[in-house]
């Protein structure tokens, strides 16, 4: 059976973000050539979208598959689409015209960022603040965390492909946690993707989330992964500065588009 490498233009191949999607995109539909690529992956919600490369490119691309969508072999139709897209990610720059968004039944959500690093960050004193957890049986310590660290994330410690939440113990519960999920299943590339960085706000600037992301970070390289990837809301200059402290460097810079109403982005 094929992996999404396989079946991705030859330049899209050495994409880092392409390396490191996660396993709902194993299936995905894949059509463009060098300068633009579109993938489009199965979801009960509607396929989930995904573009790259340039601007006009990127346009002329997902006008052209969105014109097509109720025809039989379509890349739409072959992802199960019926009158709906689930969610859309599109290279930022390129401009969805509303009649496209109206099309898919979405809405502006979010511009973001999609980062990776090779390298695992030197150990510092404070980490030692940090213990692996049990998402199992502390899952509810972590949500309560979330809940006022992070409330918009989607990260959940029951969610699939979990590979280890971290946390800062504090006299009354959880004072920041982080998590990371197994990625590699549609690449065949080994990675982590971290999510849920969240630090309870009477505890902040006290440097508990560099020392959480640093011991996930660090704790990937030490279980083999090719690399770690993360994403973070492009307007969040505290993240930026904390990723970029641990090596993290920006692959690709998107807009997302979500159904109307929607309050986070799908897990």
């Amino acid at each position: 059976m094929s992996t999404l490498l396989d079946r991705l233009p030859e330049v899209w191949r050495r994409h880092r973000m392409l390396d490191g999607v996660d396993g709902r995109w194993r299936d995905a539909v894949v059509v463009g050539d060098g300068r633009a690529v579109l993938l489009a992956s199965p979801s009960p919600r509607g396929p989930f979208v995904l573009t790259l490369g340039g601007a006009p490119e990127v346009e002329r691309l997902l006008a052209d598959v969105v014109a097509r969508r109720h025809e039989p072999g379509s890349p739409l139709a072959r992802a199960g689409f019926v009158d709906r897209v689930g969610w859309l990610n599109v290279a930022r720059g390129a401009q969805v015209p509303v009649s496209v968004l109206s099309a898919l039944r979405l809405a502006p959500f979010s511009v973001w960022d999609w980062l990776s690093t090779e390298h695992a960050p030197p150990a510092r004193a404070g980490d030692s603040v940090v213990r692996r957890l049990d998402p199992a049986a502390e899952a509810d310590a972590v949500r309560a965390c979330l809940a006022l660290g992070n409330p918009g994330t989607s990260a959940d410690p029951a969610g699939p492909g979990e590979a280890g939440w971290w946390g800062v113990d504090g006299p009354d519960g959880l004072l920041g946690v982080v998590g990371a999920t197994s990625r590699g299943a549609a690449s065949g590339v080994a990675s982590w993707h971290v999510h849920g960085l969240g630090v309870v706000p009477a505890a902040r600037s006290a440097g508990l989330g560099t020392a959480l992301t640093r011991v996930a970070v660090r704790q990937a390289f030490a279980e083999g992964m090719a690399f770690v990837s993360l994403g973070m809301y492009a307007e969040n200059a505290v993240a930026r500065r904390l990723y970029a402290r641990l090596g993290f460097t920006v692959d690709a810079e998107l807009a997302s588009f979500g159904p109307v109403g929607a309050e986070r982005p799908p897990a």
